[in-house]
C-alpha cells in the first residue's frame, strides 16, 4: 500500500480513539488530500491537521483549517435543515424511520465531521401519495421517481424517501429483499412519527448496504468508518449471539468478518463477537480495493468491471451476455421498480417498453457502460472476480 494509504487510516481511527496521530513519514500532502477527497472524509482529516501538528508547512496547515471549518459549517447547515424536515413530517402526521448518516453522525466524535449528500427516510407505503404531496407543496423537485425509493432536491437538500430499505438482492444465495421488507418490524418511536431501527438491525443493514454496494460499484472508508463509529458506540449494548444467527441467514458471516477484521485492522476497533482469522493478503487486496476507487467505488474505475465481476462465464462469454442483460433484463433484475412484474412475468416485454422509454434521457450513459464491457481489461476483471470471492460475496 501507499503512505497515503497508511497514513489516511491511521489519521482515520486516531479520529475515532480521540488520540493524538504519529507523525507522517515520506506523505504527499497532496495525493493525501486528493484521496481524502475521494472518499469523502476531508473535513476530518482538516480536523485532524488543524488540532495536531502532524505537517510542518504553514500553507499545509492553513488548508487543514479551511477544510475542517468548512465541512462544518456546510454540514451543520445541512443537518439543521433536516431536522427541519423530520419536524414537517412529525407534523404532518407521516410516520417515518431515519437512518444511515443522519443517525451514524451521533456516534463520531465530531457529528459535524460525518459528511453526507443525502438524507435517507423510510415511510410506510400507504403514505407514499401523502409524502409526495407534502414534499411538492415544500417546493421540492423530483429526482428519481422508482417505485421503492423517490428523491427529491432543493437546493442542495437532497432526499431519498423509502418504501423499502433494500430494492436489489446483493446476490442470488438469500433473499435480501424479503429479509428487509420486514423492516418496520425493527423499528422503535423516537416520538410520535418519527422512529429509529433497533441498533441490531441497523447494523445488519449496514453490513448489507456495504454489501449492495460492491455488488455494484464499491464502497469506500466512509462505509467502514460508520461501521467502526458505531462498534465504538454500541458495541457493549448489542446482542451479538442475535446479530450472529441473522448474519448465518442472510449468508453473510463470511463477508461480515472480513468487514469487521478489516475495522479493526484500520481503525483499531474491534467487536465482541468471535471472528475467523481472515488472511493478511486478503485484507491487503480488500483495502486496495477499498482505497483507490473513492466512496462509492467510481473514481478511475469503470461501469463494466462492476458488473463483469459477477459473471462466471469467460471474459467473451460474460460481454455478450451483459450486453444482452443490459437491453433485455430479467424479471427478476428489474420487478422490484416495476412492480406488476411481481405476480405478472408474462408482462416482461411491457417492461422492456417501459424501462427504455423511462431511461431514454440516460441513453449516452448506456452507451459508455456498453463500450467499458467491450474494452473491460480481463486482468482486472480477474482481479475483481477472485476478491468477491475471498471477502464472501
Amino acid at each position: 500500500m501507499t503512505a497515503e494509504y497508511n497514513y489516511l487510516l491511521h489519521l482515520l481511527g486516531s479520529y475515532l480513539r480521540e488520540e493524538a496521530p504519529e507523525a507522517a513519514e515520506n506523505v504527499d500532502w497532496d495525493a493525501l488530500l486528493s484521496l481524502a477527497q475521494i472518499h469523502s472524509v476531508t473535513g476530518i482529516v482538516g480536523y485532524m491537521g488543524k488540532k495536531h501538528p502532524i505537517c510542518p508547512d504553514p500553507q499545509c496547515s492553513s488548508a487543514f483549517r479551511g477544510l475542517c471549518m468548512g465541512t462544518i459549517s456546510l454540514f451543520s447547515r445541512r443537518f439543521a435543515l433536516a431536522q427541519t424536515m423530520v419536524q414537517t413530517l412529525e407534523d404532518a402526521s407521516i410516520d417515518h424511520i431515519l437512518m444511515k448518516g443522519f443517525v451514524l453522525r451521533d456516534c463520531y466524535p465530531v457529528p459535524e465531521l460525518r459528511t453526507f449528500t443525502d438524507i435517507d427516510l423510510v415511510i410506510r407505503p400507504e403514505d407514499r401519495a401523502k409524502c409526495h404531496a407534502l414534499m411538492l407543496s415544500l417546493g421540492f423537485a423530483v429526482k428519481d421517481d422508482w417505485e421503492p425509493v423517490y428523491s427529491y432536491y432543493r437546493g442542495d437538500e437532497y432526499y431519498e424517501i423509502h418504501t423499502q430499505i433494500m430494492e436489489i438482492d446483493v446476490s442470488e444465495k438469500a433473499d435480501y429483499r424479503g429479509y428487509f421488507a420486514d423492516a418496520w418490524a425493527y423499528a422503535v418511536p423516537a416520538s410520535a412519527h418519527s422512529y429509529r431501527f433497533t441498533p441490531e438491525f441497523h447494523f445488519l443493514y449496514m453490513l448489507t448496504h456495504i454489501a449492495k454496494h460492491i455488488h455494484g460499484s464499491g464502497a469506500g472508508i466512509r462505509m467502514y468508518l460508520d461501521v467502526a463509529a458505531f462498534l465504538q458506540h454500541q458495541s457493549s449494548a448489542l446482542d451479538w449471539s442475535w446479530i450472529a444467527s441473522q448474519l448465518q441467514k442472510l449468508k453473510l458471516h463470511d463477508f461480515a468478518c472480513v468487514v469487521l477484521s478489516a475495522v479493526e485492522r484500520w481503525f483499531g476497533v474491534g467487536c465482541p463477537m468471535a471472528l475467523p482469522p481472515v488472511a493478511g493478503e486478503i485484507l491487503d487486496n480488500f483495502t486496495e480495493f477499498t482505497l483507490e476507487a473513492g466512496v462509492f467505488g467510481h473514481h478511475n474505475r469503470d461501469g463494466a468491471l462492476a458488473a463483469m465481476k459477477h459473471q462466471e462465464q469467460d471474459i467473451p462469454a460474460s460481454r455478450a451476455k451483459l450486453l444482452l442483460r443490459m437491453a433485455f433484463p430479467k424479471a427478476q433484475t428489474i420487478q422490484a421498480r416495476y412492480t406488476y412484474l411481481q405476480d405478472k412475468p408474462w408482462l416482461l416485454p411491457v417492461a422492456w417498453v417501459h424501462r427504455f422509454v423511462k431511461t431514454r434521457s440516460g441513453t449516452d450513459k448506456h452507451l459508455e457502460t456498453a463500450r467499458q464491457i467491450i474494452t473491460a481489461d480481463t486482468e482486472e476483471v480477474d482481479r475483481m472476480k477472485r476478491l468477491i470471492r475471498e471477502i464472501g460475496l
